[in-house]
C-alpha cells in the first residue's frame, strides 16, 4: 500500500515537471533552468528505486546524474562564452 502511493506521488512530481519542461519557452540562461527541472525528474526517479528497493541503482543514479548535470552546464556555459 504504502509503495503503491510513493509511486503515484513520484510519478505524479515527474508528469508535472516534464510538462513544465515541455511548455517553457526559449530564453536567456534556459540549459539551466532545464536543468533545475529536470533535477526534480531525477529525485522523483530516485524515490522510486528506493521504494522498489534497487539501493544500488538509486545510489549510481544519485551520484553518476550531479556530475552530467555539471557536464552540460559547463559545456554551455563555454560556448556562450566562445559566440561573444
Amino acid at each position: 500500500m504504502f509503495d503503491d502511493i510513493v509511486l503515484i506521488i513520484a510519478s505524479i512530481g515527474i508528469l508535472l515537471a516534464s510538462f513544465r519542461l515541455w511548455v517553457e519557452k526559449d530564453r536567456e540562461k534556459m540549459v539551466y533552468a532545464r536543468l533545475h527541472i529536470t533535477g526534480v525528474i531525477d529525485i522523483a526517479c530516485i524515490v522510486i528505486l528506493l521504494v522498489f528497493k534497487q539501493y544500488l541503482l538509486a545510489l549510481t543514479y544519485l551520484v553518476l546524474v550531479p556530475f552530467s548535470a555539471h557536464a552540460i552546464a559547463n559545456a554551455d556555459f563555454f560556448d556562450e562564452l566562445k559566440k561573444q
